[in-house]
């Protein structure tokens, strides 16, 4: 069973979506309605669909970036009627074959300096046949399968002539796939409902016929994948599903498994030396990456991205086109109706100075295997593969950097290199001189390091109140680079002496500020002093975490797992008539800290379940509370686990007490009545800090303030024009915000004597569903919505300016389904899920770009009828869960447990929980807080008593000497302070968490700065980490060590190894830092691959 814990090395495979400079923009495409893929690529050539009438095609070459409008492409006007498939030879990436229904088959011969030309025209079948679509050979030479209603046909191009006519598809076909070693055709027919195997040497009939996918979709397709046959299609319910067969026992599936329910089929790719699988949502923003199995399950998740913009197309590059020094494994292209993006896939290694052997294993070469003949004549000889080393010879020459043609415009390099040779990927150093430079084919690509970022919770600084994030911060776009919340030091660019050009490639060093001056030593700060009700502070001056990493930001809750069902020891089964019809508007299920409410079929039934004594319910009639009329929505109170208020559809309230003892609940009467009037109820929402105060929502677009213990009307307010579809409070209770049918957002401050409103026009498209709530310590406010082509969005407004000013908005993916939010206030992770949903998608909401950090997505195996979450009391934090739900299906409720994955459980991880806020006591009255008393939110930490915290441990380090040398008076000093201490050890190596934050330059701190704990030594200087150094001295001079942060292991092994032999020896506590981040990045890391 070793295998499970075998973790593969692409299993952390990260697609990286790049900049809109390092796309193709501006492209006319349009909205398509073709039934292929949209975009084809070879090692040269780029070939998609454009707009415009008849079946014309664009080229570009592979490398072109920027701004390519109708006049810069190449335009191949293939046929009369629209293209009905199109895809390159396999080996010859110059020609393109193309099919359409009218004409016959033609083969174009594409050039970087001319116009595309036709090469040769194929009468398949006589010329009676209707082209569907087309595959080339995946070993031999001139062999293009195609594909008609009821046949396929088998045509050789150097003889334009059908050497072998497959009979047995049911319908038109739809797709098409060799084998890896060309022996067999598998083609799908009958709009994904049936699969054939072909031997097409062998016999003109099947070998093997596979019931294929339930549903009748538009598309279909089918792929090999190693020993796998991949296919995609649709259920009966409309839900895109993936089917894996075994080439070696056909028969049923091995593997199912479901998706999303769109109209859009999954585009199927395969890279048989990664064993990855991509598939892309036709007409979403998704693209999920899967990894080829042996065993269960056969297709392991790797991750899911979530895209800009709708696919329209999608495929892979070329093997023979990836940077192998930058860790890049594959190269996907999607296309958008204006867009071609190059989206690099890279498995993330320390540092890419070297070629990765394990990674780019041979790959298949330029050269085919055999010719169309000798393939037809029985010979099964595959094409020789070819190292991707960069200092081994390919088999053919890369294809030099397209030319500039009035056709196509490129944009000039900044530095052109002097040199004729040809290179994949030709390299400018501006800080060389023309005479030290070698050929282009000798260089190698050095990987561009980037700075450390940083995430800051700081209120921002404003001017005239107005939020004024940083100048490069891009607030309208989802793809922005990450901004560094660190200014760094200059650095000198130390040239190389001047040597004879050899076969190396002399990379400039790049030198830091040496750790040389003395820290001034300071006590260590413990920022996490328990907050409560008498020490209360504004949610502007909260002092957060903050996650800090190397690159690209990302959260700390990223590789968040969740647990269920069985595994998180709760799930209520035999659950039956469960209520599908309720409105929008409303959640559905919600929990307190005791009981789970579900409403079932029925007048107003509302099942009650204790949470805490999870099981199978008893058969027979449900037992539940009856509110003889429709219920709208349904909140326990946040401040009383026992009490539950539903709203109905004729204007009333009814306030339940309901407690572990009752008897049949089918009998109990509600403990209060509130008739608000004849309208009826679309939302409840309880207020975060007064206890007895809820805000209603009624149909007449009116919002009411009500005290249920007195049942007394405290205010009424009209601003919307239509119906209200949500309502929230934000976190310090004096703001409520409201989204309605008249696409408006208003955010109200009800207890403020001028009762102020604020208005944002036209924040959703679609009207029929829509949430609002507050994030970021209030300061902004959040919509989830949709837009009229049923993609479902978040959007971003600042509420902390009068016009509600729209800083962020990012599509999600499409569903017909609205997404109901749940926001943590102490991890700020946003979570969205909807109803038939499997997936829930998290985010972690940040006050800069890029705004919304993907976390891992949860996925269950059946759709979810509504989510319902615990108050963060309910959490375990010592197995580090930082949010409990309650997930329901047709026929379970079941418990959710989300968790990040650390090994050190015996700690408190002060990094993922802060002081939380404290939502289930109540800090006023709602008397008291209609008069206008200011109330704060109160903060309490989840620490346990007799746990120790992560944060106060020392930083200890591992030097393998055996006595440690006399140092200066600095370091001594150092070294004998209570925080920062060094070890003498030569088998154990300690790795510690630390929580760094940053410190403003001031004597006094206060509760929004951010401090900074480094070694116990609190420093106003912010060290240069892209930069961390060892010094050391000897006798007769010194020297210095620099490297980035992914060597900092190896540094410190080589400063370990530099004390044997030296007087003196310093490690900085910068550097002693940075290794026990390091150390526990990579715990989270393997922690991580396991999990997974």
């Amino acid at each position: 069973m070793a295998w499970r814990f075998a973790a593969s090395k692409f299993k952390n495979t990260t697609p990286k979506v790049p900049k809109k400079e390092e796309t193709i923009f501006d492209v006319p495409v349009g909205n398509l309605s073709c039934t292929n893929d949209g975009i084809h690529a070879s090692a040269d050539f780029l070939a998609f669909h454009i707009e415009g009438e008849g079946g014309k095609l664009g080229v570009l070459p592979i490398t072109a970036k920027g701004r390519r409008t109708r006049n810069d492409i190449g335009i191949i006007a293939a046929h009369g009627e629209q293209v009905a498939d199109f895809g390159f030879l396999t080996f010859a990436d110059e020609l393109l074959a193309t099919c359409s229904r009218d004409e016959p088959v033609k083969i174009w011969k594409l050039s970087r300096d001319h116009s595309p030309k036709l090469a040769t025209e194929i009468d398949v079948g006589g010329g009676n046949v209707i082209a569907e679509c087309l595959r080339a050979h995946s070993t031999a030479d001139n062999i293009l399968a195609v594909g008609s209603h009821g046949s396929t046909y088998i045509t050789d191009i150097s003889t334009g002539k059908t050497a072998v006519e497959l009979s047995g598809v049911t319908d038109k076909v739809q797709s098409m796939d060799w084998s890896e070693d060309g022996k067999l055709l598998a083609v799908s027919g009958d709009k994904g409902r049936q699969i054939v195997v072909y031997d097409p040497r062998a016999s003109m009939e099947p070998i093997q016929t596979l019931e294929g996918h339930g549903g009748m979709g538009r598309e279909a397709r089918v792929l090999f994948a190693g020993n796998r046959l991949i296919s995609t299609g649709f259920t009966t319910k409309r839900i895109q599903e993936v089917r894996a067969y075994d080439t070696g026992k056909w028969g049923a599936p091995v593997h199912t498994q479901e998706f999303v329910s769109t109209t859009g089929v999954l585009i199927p790719h395969y890279d048989a030396d990664t064993r990855l699988v991509f598939l892309s949502g036709k007409g979403t923003n998704k693209l999920f990456m899967l990894e080829m199995q042996d065993r269960q399950p056969y297709l392991s998740h790797v991750f899911e991205l979530t895209l800009p913009e709708q696919t329209l197309g999608a495929t892979i590059g070329a093997k023979r086109r990836v940077h192998v020094m930058d860790g890049e494994v594959d190269t996907y292209y999607q296309l958008t109706k204006s867009s071609i993006v190059p989206t690099p896939c890279i498995v993330p290694r320390r540092s890419y100075r070297d070629f990765h052997s394990d990674l780019f294993p041979e790959t298949r070469g330029a050269e085919p295997g055999c010719t169309a003949g000798e393939w037809l004549n029985g010979t099964n000889a595959v094409p020789q593969k070819v190292s991707m080393a960069p200092s081994q010879s390919s088999s053919s020459p890369p294809p030099p950097e397209p030319v500039p043609t009035p056709k196509v415009a490129q944009t000039p390099a900044p530095v052109p290199v002097p040199t004729p040779a040809a290179a994949p990927r030709p390299m400018s150093n501006n800080n060389s001189s023309s005479n030290n430079v070698p050929s282009v084919q000798e260089q190698h690509s050095v990987p561009k390091k980037e700075e450390v970022r940083e995430l800051d919770y700081r209120p921002y600084e404003k001017e005239n109140g107005v939020h004024t994030p940083n100048a490069e911060t891009n607030s309208t776009q989802g793809n922005s680079s990450p901004i560094s919340t660190i200014s760094p030091e200059p650095v000198t660019i130390v040239k190389p002496a001047s040597t004879p050009a050899t076969d190396s490639v002399s990379t400039p060093s790049v030198v830091g500020p040496a750790f040389g001056k003395k820290v001034p030593e300071q006590p260590p700060v413990n920022f996490r002093k328990p907050i409560g009700a008498s020490n209360r502070v504004p949610l502007s001056q909260r002092v957060r975490p903050k996650s800090c990493v190397v690159g690209q930001i990302t959260s700390k809750f990223r590789h968040v797992d969740g647990q269920q069902g069985t595994k998180s020891g709760a799930v209520f089964s035999n659950l039956r008539n469960v209520n599908t019809r309720l409105p929008p508007e409303s959640n559905g299920v919600c929990c307190s800290n005791k009981f789970a409410a579900v409403p079932l079929a029925g007048l107003g039934v509302i099942g009650i379940y204790d949470v805490n004594e999870p099981g199978k319910l008893p058969d027979g009639v449900m037992d539940g509370i009856f509110n003889k009329t429709l219920v709208t929505d349904l909140h326990w109170n946040p401040f009383d686990d026992e009490q539950l208020a539903v709203g109905t559809d004729c204007g009333q309230i009814n306030l339940w007490r309901l407690t572990t003892n009752d008897g049949p609940r089918n009998e109990m009467e509600p403990e209060k009545i509130i008739k608000i009037g004849g309208e009826k109820i679309t939302s409840l929402r309880w207020h975060p800090l007064a206890s007895d105060l809820l805000a209603v929502a009624l149909s007449n677009s009116t919002i009411e303030l009500w005290d249920v213990a007195n049942a007394k009307l405290y205010s009424r307010f009209v601003n919307h024009t239509g119906g209200i579809l949500g309502i929230a409070w934000s976190a310090d209770g004096r703001r409520i915000a409201s989204v309605g049918k008249d696409a408006t957002l208003f955010v109200h401050e009800p207890a403020s004597r001028e009762q102020r409103v604020y208005e944002r026009k036209t924040v959703v498209e679609s009207t029929r569903a829509a949430r609002v709530l507050f994030a970021c310590d209030d300061r902004i406010v959040i919509v989830v919505g949709m837009t009229k082509s049923s993609q479902r969005q978040v959007q971003m407004y600042d509420a902390q300016t009068v016009d509600l000013r729209h800083i962020y908005t990012q599509v999600i993916d499409s569903a017909t389904q609205p997404l109901v939010p749940h926001y943590d206030y102490d991890s700020n992770v946003l979570f969205l899920s909807g109803k038939g949903d499997r997936f829930v998608n998290m985010f972690e909401v940040i006050y800069d770009s890029p705004y919304l950090l993907p976390l891992a997505p949860f996925m269950s195996p059946v759709g979810s009828q509504g989510i319902a979450f615990h108050q963060k009391l309910k959490c375990n934090v010592m197995a580090v869960e930082f949010q409990v739900c309650w997930r329901l299906s047709d026929k379970n409720l079941e418990k959710i447990t989300f968790r990040v994955p650390r090994i050190k459980k015996d700690v408190f991880q002060d990094d993922l929980f802060p002081d939380s806020l404290v939502t289930w006591e109540p800090v006023t009255t709602g008397t008291k807080w209609m008069l206008g008393e200011q109330a704060a939110p109160v903060f309490r930490s989840l620490k346990p008593d007799g746990v120790f915290s992560s944060i106060p441990r020392a930083i200890t380090a591992s030097v393998r000497h055996s006595e440690m040398p006399s140092s200066s008076s600095t370091t001594n000093s150092a070294a004998q302070t209570p925080s920062t201490s060094v070890t003498h050890s030569t088998t154990e190596k300690h790795h510690h968490h630390q929580h760094h934050q940053h410190q403003e330059p001031t004597s006094v701190p206060t509760p929004s700065s951010r401090n900074m704990q480094s070694c116990g030594v609190e420093s106003t200087q912010q060290p240069d980490r892209k930069q961390v150094s060892i010094q050391y001295s000897e006798e007769e001079g010194s020297e210095y060590f620099t490297d980035e942060l992914d060597d900092v292991d190896d540094e410190i092994d080589d400063a370990a190894a530099a004390a044997r032999a030296a007087e003196n020896i310093r490690i900085p506590a910068c550097l002693l830092q940075t290794a026990a981040q390091k150390s526990e990045e990579e715990d989270e890391y393997d922690v991580m691959e396991t999990y997974l």
